[in-house]
């Protein structure tokens, strides 16, 4: 009797179980491992859309002690000063927000352009220097030396994009016609070197940042998701932009009392 329950106790796994177990193991890792991805990502994609939505209260700060206008970026050569993001230090006091951490594509910089955290325009100082992935909205910014914009003069701050993804210090926009009233969007293009490349992940098709879009914060200070949407109705232009931009993502809903697009944005290219 006890020989007997000595060789029970002994007993290994046969083959099959163990092929069994291991085939039930790849399995659930299977099932998991996408939702675990896609929780990953629920998660990187949150952040992202809390940072914009710092970003976005802390402009709201900014406006309310500069007479409800917003700031002047500044972008081209003989301007020399501070990133925008410096000048915004006051009220975010937080280097770390203003790049998605998801977001590694390369981000183009105009040498006549002050680096964030710099001194000046001739300081590297590996030190100061911070990442910038967000930019804002041209068409708020004035970066082309444009009067400022005054928050009382932008027909509806809920939907007009106040920052969002971007590999450069301005945004490149796209004007859509629907029903006849024209629109500026936040463009994407499908060269990683084109302006107004909003999406990271690849220089072919514009890849989605999230599920197919990306967050903005907007001019009321709300911050919310947008999904792409690929042009259909005219086509990329040989360069690759205006292969795509986002719906909700308005720059300048009042571009144009005409259904015609602003010739320096590419009316003539997009035949507008």
């Amino acid at each position: 009797m006890y020989s007997k329950d000595l060789s029970m106790k002994k007993r290994a796994f046969t083959l099959i179980e163990l092929l069994v177990v291991i085939a039930i193991i790849a399995i659930l890792a299977a099932i998991l491992f996408p939702v675990l991805t896609q929780a990953r990502l629920a998660a990187k994609k949150t952040n992202d859309l809390n940072q914009l939505k710092q970003l976005g209260l802390s402009t709201m700060m900014y406006i309310t002690d500069n007479d409800e206008v917003f700031m002047v970026v500044p972008a081209f050569a003989g301007d020399n000063q501070p990133h925008w993001a410096d000048r915004m230090q006051s009220y975010v006091k937080n280097k770390n927000i203003f790049s998605d951490p998801s977001n590694t594509v390369g981000l183009y910089r105009d040498p006549t352009y002050w680096r964030p955290g710099a001194n000046s325009l001739t300081d590297t100082d590996a030190s100061r220097i911070y990442r910038i992935g967000y930019t804002f909205n041209t068409y708020i910014a004035k970066h082309d030396g444009g009067a400022p914009t005054s928050s009382t003069g932008i027909p509806s701050v809920s939907t007009t994009v106040l920052m969002g993804p971007s590999q450069n210090w301005y945004n490149w926009n796209s004007c859509q016609i629907s029903n006849g009233v024209p629109n500026m969007h936040w463009n994407v293009s499908t060269r990683a070197s084109g302006w107004g490349y909003d999406f990271w992940g690849g220089d072919t098709s514009p890849t989605p940042g999230y599920n197919g879009g990306a967050n903005f914060s907007f001019a009321d200070g709300s911050a919310k998701f947008s999904l792409i949407t690929k042009r259909g109705d005219r086509g990329a232009v040989s360069s690759g932009l205006y292969s795509a931009y986002f719906v909700r993502a308005q720059t300048r809903p009042e571009a144009s009392a005409t259904p015609t697009c602003p010739p320096d944005y590419g009316s003539v290219a997009l035949g507008f």
